[in-house]
Formats: structure tokens, C-alpha cells, sequence
């Protein structure tokens, strides 16, 4: 079902910073997004701790202030935050794991290291969402959340909506146990098209296309959802990787309505 999924980037450069971008997503009239890498991620400059400017590249590729890039406390679960010009500055303590906005100026994003980001656009409206997919808030259904959640708010139609997906672990990298081998046959009558046994209670996860399908299920077309087709683990020279480093740093994928 999920096969045809577009995997493609480029690498987007002004001035001195350079993020990665999908040629699908950035050429809607409506939008700009990026996705950062292991030179430009959380941290990259110490570590992996967090500093007050690390996204201040990504304001300048935006054209806004910092603060006006909108993060969210992230819990692995399935709460979604509607985001607008009176409550922006307020939701970066809020605890969830997606954000739905319609407002121009205000970016949203989500900082991963493996968990699968989403990124999703309604260019007719517009509005836009920014998805933090883990496996625990996969098998919650968030992606399907926040569609409806969309469709409810926005007046989004599914059929109209784009999707990016970024950088995270793929399945030859990501090996699972019982313990989350279990909900995923609990949540997806699917699952036998998104694992592969290892052997001794082991499973290959491929996360990325578990989120595909849910999109599909969702209402989203096949063919505009596009994806940078790279696995964080394999790639931890270009991308941070908690199951390949442990402690580290993280990434952002952002989008933004353009004013």
C-alpha cells in the first residue's frame, strides 16, 4: 500500500545555513518548511545540550524572530495544540506531541532523534501541522488525530493535504521487543506489513511506513506523501541517533504558513 512514497530532499542553502527540504512540499505557494541535520541540530554545539539560540538559523531561513518558532513539551503521547497569534508564546511549556496551526509567521515544529516527524500541509485553507510519531504515540493513532483534529478546526479536506515526513530510524536499524510488539498488533490490523521477525521475540519496526499507512487511512493520497527516505541510524554522520549514540542531540522539523 505504502510503496510508491516519494523519497526525495535537497539541501537548501541562504547565506551560511543550509537545511534539508522536500522539492514537493516547498514549491506549495503557501509554505516554507525545513528539516535540520547534525550540523545545524539542537545541541550541535555542545553535546547535545540545549542552548537558548539553538534554532536561531532556522528563524533567519524564516525570515521571523525566534520566538516565533514554536516547540512543545514532548511526552510520546497524542495530545495536539492549536497554535494562533494570541497563544504562541505560551505553548512551548504545554505538554504534547503535535501542533495544527493557520496562522501566517508562526512556525511549529518538533525535535527528534529517531521518533518519526511529520510535517502536514492544507494549502487551500492553509493551515499546517508539525507531528512527533515515536512508536508510543504511533500506535495512539496521532497522525489520524490530527488530521481529524484538522478537519475539525480548519475545515481541512484530507484528499488536499501534503506530507512531509523527515529524517528517522529505519527498519533494519530498529529492532523491538514484546513489550512494544504488543500494542502495535493491539493498535494496527496492518502490523504484519510494518515488521519483520528476528528471531527470539525480536522484530524489525519499520515506523515510517506504519505512519504512511495511517495517513493513507486518514484520507491522504498516496502520491503527496513524500518522504527524505533517510534513516537517522545508518546516517548518524549527517543526523543525530539516540539508538546509535545514546545521550545526544536533536533535530528540528519545522513548517510555516509565509506572510
Amino acid at each position: 500500500m505504502a510503496g510508491n512514497v516519494t523519497a526525495c530532499c535537497r539541501e537548501e542553502i541562504r547565506g551560511s545555513h543550509s537545511f534539508l527540504t522536500i522539492p514537493e512540499v516547498e514549491h506549495l505557494d503557501s509554505v516554507s518548511h525545513v528539516f535540520t541535520s547534525r550540523r545545524n541540530g539542537l545541541g550541535s554545539r555542545n553535546n547535545g545540550v540545549k542552548q537558548p539560540d539553538d534554532w536561531n538559523d532556522v528563524a533567519g531561513f524564516f525570515g521571523i524572530d525566534a520566538e516565533r518558532i514554536i516547540t512543545v513539551n514532548q511526552v510520546h503521547g497524542d495530545h495536539i495544540i492549536t497554535v494562533d497569534s494570541g497563544n504562541y508564546r505560551r505553548v512551548g511549556t504545554m505538554q504534547a506531541d503535535a501542533m495544527i496551526s493557520r496562522s501566517t509567521g508562526i512556525a511549529i515544529g518538533v525535535e527528534t532523534a529517531d521518533c518519526v516527524p511529520v510535517l502536514l500541509v492544507d494549502p487551500g485553507t492553509p493551515a499546517i501541522a508539525a507531528i512527533h510519531a515515536g512508536w508510543r504515540s504511533t500506535v495512539k493513532k496521532i497522525v489520524q488525530k490530527t488530521v481529524r483534529k484538522m478537519k475539525d478546526e480548519f475545515g481541512t479536506d484530507p484528499a488536499g493535504l501534503t506530507a512531509a515526513i523527515g529524517p528517522a530510524i529505519g527498519p533494519e536499524c530498529y529492532e523491538v521487543d514484546e513489550p512494544v510488539m504488543g500494542p502495535v498488533r493491539e493498535a494496527f490490523p496492518f502490523w504484519r506489513e510494518v515488521t519483520v521477525p528476528r528471531g527470539s521475540d525480536r522484530w524489525s519496526l519499520d515506523l515510517v511506513k506504519a505512519n504512511v499507512i495511517e495517513l493513507i487511512h486518514s484520507g491522504v493520497r498516496e502520491d503527496h506523501i513524500h518522504s527524505l527516505g533517510l534513516c537517522t541510524s545508518c546516517r548518524s554522520d549527517l543526523f543525530y541517533s539516540f539508538r546509535a549514540e545514546g545521550r545526544t542531540g536533536r533535530m528540528l522539523s519545522a513548517i510555516i504558513i509565509r506572510g
